[in-house]
């Protein structure tokens, strides 16, 4: 009898997991499809960026031509911000695609437990790159970072133990976020004219 009672519940558990594992994976799908839709909305941003600095940058070159050095400074400052915005905003995406990827790549909960604090982290640093460049971001990256909120909480009742983050999470973070870096620098350069030359 206490041996069949053992076999009913063991298989209650093991539905109660599966289930669980089930709201997991639709979790990470819904983080997914949402960066997504984020990145579309950074890359026609980035798209717009660019060619308002090239406007700029024409507009600088015609008072300089023209001899007026008021509006010729006006229009660099302009264009200076913009740049660093410009900057801020590819650096954003291009963190936001290596998450996507990770997130794409995933295989089973172990991999899900391993990435989460990483793809959190850089997410937090997307909000604060973002937030004055495109406010109205801000309620995607609240549905995102909710919904890894949910997949962290999950994970940490499936295996019953509270999520340990390794540093190895920090070292990942700090490579993406520099490559991430270097490459808005450069795609920043291409785009937009400098006019410190």
């Amino acid at each position: 009898m206490d041996k069949n009672k053992n076999i009913i519940r063991a298989r209650q558990g093991m539905r109660i997991f599966k289930k669980k594992e089930q709201q997991i994976w639709q979790n990470v799908e819904r983080v997914v499809v949402n960066l997504s839709v984020m990145n579309n909305k950074l890359s026609s941003r980035i798209q717009y960026m660019t060619g308002r600095g090239k406007e700029l940058f024409e507009a600088c070159v015609r008072a300089q031509a023209e001899g007026d050095q008021e509006k010729a400074a006006m229009y660099a400052s302009e264009l200076s911000q913009m740049r660093k915005t410009l900057n801020n905003v590819i650096r954003s995406q291009l963190s936001l695609e290596a998450v996507i990827n990770r997130l794409s790549t995933l295989k089973d909960l172990k991999d899900v437990k391993e990435a989460i604090m990483p793809v959190k982290t850089i997410i937090s640093n997307i909000s604060k790159d973002v937030h004055g460049a495109m406010p109205e971001l801000g309620m995607n990256i609240r549905a995102v970072q909710d919904s890894l909120e949910d997949i962290s909480l999950e994970i940490g009742g499936l295996s019953g133990n509270e999520i340990v983050y390794h540093n190895v999470s920090d070292e990942e973070v700090r490579k993406i976020l520099e490559e991430a870096a270097e490459i808005a620098a450069r795609r920043t350069k291409e785009a937009v004219p400098d006019i410190t030359r």
